[in-house]
């Protein structure tokens, strides 16, 4: 779980792709949870860090 500011931004984040995607933000961090898994990570600065070191991004 995310703490301080670095969570509320986060919050925020899965709100607005929430409603982009018109779907609650619940879903969104199901989503999310999947994809860390599929990439054994536990969190958004996990997959951000793995992602980089795979030349994904």
């Amino acid at each position: 779980m995310c703490a301080g500011a670095a969570g509320y931004m986060l919050n925020l984040i899965k709100k607005e792709i929430a409603e982009k995607l018109e779907i609650s933000i619940h879903t969104v961090s199901t989503h999310l949870r999947s994809v860390y898994g599929k990439m054994h990570v536990n969190t958004n600065t996990g997959a951000v860090a793995k992602a980089l070191r795979e030349g994904i991004i």
